[in-house]
């Protein structure tokens, strides 16, 4: 589908902003075209409504489709000044593209490593990869975000019992306990919708998916955990972790909002780097949610003592007091090459013009 009406290289923006990864395919972003410029900023319902305007998943999500809006102009030819971002004046504004279309190269199909990366939760062999991959994958940055490569197996342990204890707080936690249960899409006419996590892109076991419903109703979860549930889920989560060829770790300072946009950015480009040499990626972003939890006062005090504890695990992994895990991927060679993929809202969801016609 394209956006009638509007200038085609627009249109080629737009689509390309779209397929940017998000939490649990929230798809916290809108576009507006003024006639004059195209413009990105957060979603009032699917972003600051959703997980909050300042919460580093939305912000990272943001950073991923200012990574594919750049990506799309140089294939396009534009000049480097004609995307603008940040938000200079105030208005929510995180990017913005101005351009006479003078030069217009032949559109032609979006970049492919834009319209290929996907997430993939299935099983990786644990072969180690190209070492020139990895290497190239490390010196990846976008200021103030850098790229920590994990291959060793006794480091994977330890950044895998982190993940295991932050998820059986997850799991004991309402508020994203609910949100997780709001994300699911089940039936073919609730992933036809077009937004939130279908369930079979989990590539649960036989049986997973009606343990899954049956642990979606917090009262039921609350008596799950009574007999361990949550240390079950965490667990089954973090034994990935692993099994697999190597852990891509994003760091940074703890917080900020150029801090949070820059890791979605440099996200996207590690994602397709890897997409594009056959590489599958696993994102598990249990981590930095507790973490940004902390920092927040959102942590349960019955559970901020343990919270604190992961801290000085992960400053201990990171081997710095000055810098936090900002996005943890698994990645390796994947068992099932291609899984499903969560669908997209339709492009009237998330654009919208200023121009009548």
């Amino acid at each position: 589908m394209s956006l009638r009406g509007i200038p085609d290289w627009v249109d080629y923006l737009v689509r390309s902003g779209l397929h940017a990864p998000s939490a649990d395919n929230s798809q916290p972003w809108r576009f507006v075209w003024d006639g004059h410029s195209l413009e990105l900023f957060m979603h009032e319902e699917r972003g600051k409504d959703g997980l909050g305007a300042d919460h580093p998943a939305n912000l990272m999500a943001l950073g991923a489709v200012v990574e594919n809006l750049s990506q799309a102009a140089g294939a396009l030819g534009m000049p480097a000044d004609a995307l603008q971002t940040g938000d200079p004046t105030g208005t929510g504004c995180m990017a913005r593209v101005v351009w006479d279309a003078a030069g217009l190269q032949p559109l032609g199909a979006l970049p492919a490593g834009v319209q290929q990366r996907h997430t993939n939760r299935g099983p990786f062999a644990t072969t180690a990869l190209d070492p020139e991959l990895l290497a190239a994958v490390a010196a990846l940055q976008e200021a103030p975000v850098r790229v920590v490569i994990v291959t060793e197996r006794q480091q994977r342990e330890r950044w895998s019992a982190l993940v295991r204890k932050a998820s059986e707080l997850r799991f004991q936690t309402e508020e994203i306990h609910r949100w997780l249960a709001g994300s699911l899409r089940f039936t073919p006419e609730e992933v036809a919708r077009g937004d939130g996590l279908d369930v079979a892109t989990l590539l649960l076991p036989p049986g997973g998916e009606s343990l899954l419903r049956l642990s979606l109703d917090w009262r039921r979860m609350e008596l799950l955990n009574r007999f361990g549930g949550c240390k079950l889920f965490a667990m089954l989560e973090a034994a990935m972790l692993k099994n697999c060829a190597a852990l891509v770790v994003l760091t940074g300072p703890p917080a900020g909002f150029g801090v949070e946009v820059a890791a979605g950015r440099l996200l996207q480009r590690v994602w397709i780097a890897l997409n594009e040499e056959g590489v599958a990626v696993h994102p598990y972003f249990v981590l930095p949610d507790q973490l940004y939890r902390l920092r927040r006062g959102r942590v349960a005090p019955e559970f901020v003592h343990e919270v604190r504890r992961i801290e000085a695990g992960v400053g201990e992994l990171l081997a710095s007091r000055n810098e936090t895990v900002l996005m943890l991927l698994r990645v390796g060679v994947p068992r099932v090459a291609d899984p499903a993929r969560s669908r997209r809202l339709p492009l009237a969801r998330s654009f919208s013009t200023l121009v009548s016609h």
